[in-house]
């Protein structure tokens, strides 16, 4: 029913590790959003995302 992996990991870089040497698949996007990325409005939140998917090389149609 569920199809859960679990990881044990101590920080996100090892996480990432872990699951690109156990599923092999290549992590092609990491990127921290700020702090205060919560707060912001969603047509903010969505601006922001936008932004930083443009910036790893991504194309969005409008």
């Amino acid at each position: 029913m569920f199809n859960f992996k679990l990881y044990f990991a101590k920080s996100i870089r090892d996480f990432i590790n872990q699951r690109e040497k156990k599923e092999g698949i290549k992590n092609i996007f990491f990127k921290k959003v700020d702090k205060n990325f919560l707060e912001l409005s969603r047509e903010e939140q969505l601006q922001r995302l936008i932004k930083i998917l443009e910036e790893q090389g991504f194309k969005l149609k409008k």
